[in-house]
C-alpha cells in the first residue's frame, strides 16, 4: 500500500463515498469522491483490478474555462484514459479525474494553480496529495508508478507538478497536452524539480487558445507563454542535454510518425523529453474520433495520443 509523507489535508472520503467491502473488496468503475474539504474528483477503477497487486495511478487534469464544461467527467471522455484494454506496464491502472475550483472574481470556472485566474483561497498542491493519500487507504496503488496528465490548464498544473521539488518526487513522469504555459506554471523561471523529470508533450500547431508558437504580453489574454519548442528545449537542458557547443541547444531526434505529425525525442543523460507537434491540430486531445471540440474545427487528428503513445511513455518510467 501507498504511503505519502506529506501533511494531509483532507482525512479521507467521506462516510457516504466508502468503496470498501470486506466480502465483495474494493469497489471497481467510477467512483466520485467529496473530500473533507469540499473537493471533488471522480476515480476510475478498472475491472481487471485485483486487490492484491498493486496498480499504477494516472492523475489527470481537466481545461479551464469561462463557461460549466471544464470538469472530470469530460477529462475522461476526452482522454479515454478509462478504456478497460489499457495497460501501463502491463497492468491495469487507475485514474483520477481531478476537479478545478471556480474563480468568479474573474467569471472563470474549474481552474488551477499557475494560471492568473487560480482561485488563491484553495490549496491545489494539497488537493493532488489529498487525492493520492485517500485512494491509497482502499486501492493498493504502486508508488513508485503515480503519473500525471492534463490538458490546457490542466496540462500547464501538470507543468508544475513536474517543476517543484515536492512533486516531482512523488509523480514518476508528466504529460502535458497543449499546455497553458503561463509564468505561474515556472514556464519562464524557478523550475526547480527533484530530479531529472520524464516529460511528454503534444500540441496542435493550429492551436489559438494556448498558441504554439507561444503569445507575448502585448497579445493579450492572460499573460505570455513561451514558444513551446523552446519550452521543450529547456527541459531538454534541465535533464542533461547538450548542444555541440557550450550554448547551443541539444536538438532532437526528428521523424515523422504519422501524416503531419512529428516525433522529437531528447535522450538526455537524466530523463528523457519527447514532443509531438501536429500539424492541423488545434486545441483538442489528439483523437481520430475528434473528442476535444475545444479545437473546432481542427479537433481530429490522425492518430489517438492515449494509446499508444501516453500509456506507453508512462510505462517506460517509474521512480526508484
Amino acid at each position: 500500500m501507498l504511503l505519502v509523507k506529506h501533511v494531509l489535508y483532507a482525512t479521507g472520503a467521506l462516510a457516504s463515498q466508502s468503496v470498501l467491502s470486506s466480502k465483495a473488496g474494493p469497489k471497481t468503475g467510477n467512483v466520485a469522491y467529496k473530500l473533507p474539504t469540499e473537493r471533488t474528483f471522480l476515480l476510475n477503477v478498472p475491472s481487471a483490478y485485483a486487490h492484491e497487486d498493486a496498480h499504477p495511478l494516472v492523475l489527470s487534469f481537466h481545461g479551464g474555462l469561462v463557461s460549466a464544461s471544464g470538469f472530470s467527467e469530460k477529462q475522461q471522455r476526452i482522454t479515454e484514459l478509462s478504456e478497460s484494454s489499457l495497460r501501463i506496464a502491463g497492468m491495469p491502472f487507475l485514474t483520477a479525474y481531478g476537479q478545478g475550483v471556480n474563480n468568479t472574481d474573474w467569471n472563470m470556472t474549474h481552474i488551477w494553480k499557475g494560471a492568473p485566474h487560480e482561485n488563491t483561497t484553495v490549496d491545489d498542491i494539497a488537493y493532488v496529495y489529498d487525492m493520492v493519500s485517500v485512494i491509497s487507504t482502499t486501492y493498493n496503488i504502486e508508488s513508485s508508478r503515480i503519473y500525471a496528465c492534463g490538458k490546457s490548464n490542466g496540462g500547464g498544473f501538470t507543468a508544475l507538478l513536474a517543476c517543484r521539488p515536492d512533486t516531482s518526487a512523488l509523480i514518476a513522469a508528466f504529460a502535458p497536452v497543449s499546455p497553458a504555459l503561463y509564468q505561474g506554471t515556472y514556464a519562464f523561471h524557478n523550475c526547480t524539480p527533484s530530479r531529472p523529470v520524464p516529460i511528454l508533450h503534444a500540441h496542435g500547431v493550429e492551436d489559438t487558445i494556448t498558441p504554439f508558437r507561444g503569445r507575448s504580453p502585448e497579445e493579450g489574454s492572460f499573460g505570455p507563454e513561451p514558444d513551446v519548442r523552446l519550452w521543450r528545449r529547456m527541459w531538454a537542458e534541465r535533464n542533461g542535454c547538450k548542444g555541440r557547443y557550450d550554448g547551443e541547444w541539444a536538438e532532437p531526434f526528428v521523424r515523422e510518425l504519422y501524416d503531419g505529425t512529428w516525433g522529437e525525442i531528447w535522450d538526455c543523460p537524466g530523463a528523457e523529453v519527447r514532443g509531438l507537434t501536429i500539424e492541423g491540430l488545434g486545441h483538442s486531445w489528439p483523437t481520430t474520433s475528434g473528442l476535444d471540440l475545444a479545437g473546432a474545427p481542427n479537433q481530429t487528428a490522425n492518430f489517438n495520443f492515449t494509446s499508444p503513445h501516453l500509456v506507453q511513455f508512462f510505462s517506460s518510467h517509474q521512480l526508484p
